[in-house]
């Protein structure tokens, strides 16, 4: 059984890593269901990509989907050096030279976004029994007139509720909004929603992945203060997860835990005046295991510091070399998302400024968090 309440966790001024209890909010509970049998009544727009537990085929197709995005990341670091070690091979020099061409063709030549590359990966959704569903509890305005901000939790292992709920369903409805695609992979309800998330810049020019999902997709962006910076400074939507490579880190597979430590995100959208829109993806914790989740937690929160993650992951098939990667599909991953706040533009936000937004955004988080939790099984908290 899922752990019923959200575990925030904080930093104190001096740097130290403390986690802050489970916290529950007084809100009226939603009728119950499950990852697999959400309970998407009564949300104001919604968009269920269905599951395939009874098909076998079906199943197993998303999960090479997902095989394909999980094994991109460790294709993209080995790869290179593979071919490196091929052109020292005397009779490999061409088969080295042909894997480097691959590797390098997206940084040399342009690649256009292609929508069928975004509706092959929401195919990933029938690896799951319970599917992937967006949606959004009310949205006003709805549309993108004023620049909104969309903040994903948790963070989970391969961010799977931001890539495939998210700005990736406008790509796969060809970014037109009165289609028939529109009305199934992002909602009949929805207008324009931010098409961008940010990723880390490592992972945004890690080979083979920056090839078939960054550019592809035309989805994921740099999350380098630089680009994120020029995004506002342009007045343009998009999305993040505010809780990095920290929140990644503190993955317990079963256990609900983000990490709000940052206030940056906060600073700049109340300088650019943003709309910024909590969003919590419930089954993303239940995606992986984290094997060194008990082990040197504070060694492991400071190499976060330093942008390495430093986690073990398996899955349900974890002796089985590369199908470890798959992660367990016995549930689904729904994201919901708030109904946000228009913070005011201030060309230099003061430390209680940055204060007061910060600790509506976590109140904001969490209550968001209690509304919904029952939908997808999550039992209220006992006391």
């Amino acid at each position: 059984m899922h752990v019923a309440g959200l575990t925030v966790s904080h930093g104190h001024k001096d740097g130290n890593w403390e986690p802050v209890q489970e916290r529950s909010a007084d809100i009226k509970q939603v009728n119950r269901g499950t990852l697999v049998q959400p309970n998407l009544d009564g949300l104001w727009s919604t968009s269920l990509l269905p599951g395939s537990k009874d098909s076998l085929f079906q199943k197993c197709f998303g999960g090479f989907v997902l095989l394909c995005l999980t094994a991109s990341w460790s294709l993209g670091a080995t790869l290179p050096v593979y071919a490196a070690w091929l052109l020292w091979q005397e009779d490999a020099k061409i088969l080295g030279t042909a894997i480097l061409g691959f590797l390098a063709w997206p940084y040399v030549f342009p690649v256009k976004p292609w929508p069928s590359a975004a509706r092959f990966w929401l195919r990933a959704a029938a690896y799951f029994d319970g599917g992937c569903s967006m949606s959004f509890e009310e949205r006003v305005p709805n549309d993108l007139s004023i620049p909104q901000l969309n903040c994903y939790h948790p963070h989970g292992i391969f961010t799977l509720g931001l890539i495939l709920n998210s700005g990736i369903r406008c790509s796969a409805a060809d970014r037109k909004p009165t289609s028939e695609r529109w009305r199934r992979f992002v909602g009949s309800n929805l207008g324009p929603i931010p098409l961008v998330g940010l990723a880390a810049e490592q992972l945004v020019q890690l080979p083979v992945f920056r090839h078939i999902m960054v550019l592809w997709t035309g989805n994921i962006e740099s999350a380098s203060k630089r680009n994120m910076l020029r995004k506002m400074n342009r007045g343009e939507s998009f999305g993040l997860c505010p809780g990095g490579f920290h929140e990644l880190t503190l993955f317990r597979r079963g256990h609900e835990h983000v990490f709000l430590k940052k206030k940056g995100f906060i600073y700049y959208a109340l300088r650019h005046g943003y709309r910024v829109v909590p969003a919590y993806t419930f089954g993303e914790s239940s995606t992986y295991v984290n094997a060194l989740a008990d082990w040197c937690k504070q060694a492991r929160i400071k190499f976060a510091d330093w942008g390495i993650p430093a986690i073990l992951i398996t899955g349900p098939c974890w002796w089985v070399p590369l199908l470890g990667l798959l992660p367990f599909g016995d549930g689904g991953l729904h994201t919901v998302h708030g109904t946000g706040r228009t913070f005011p533009r201030i060309d230099k936000p003061s430390e209680e400024q940055v204060e007061e937004y910060h600790a509506w955004y976590v109140k904001a988080l969490e209550e968001l968090f209690e509304r919904h939790k029952q939908r997808f099984g999550l039992v209220p908290d006992q006391h």
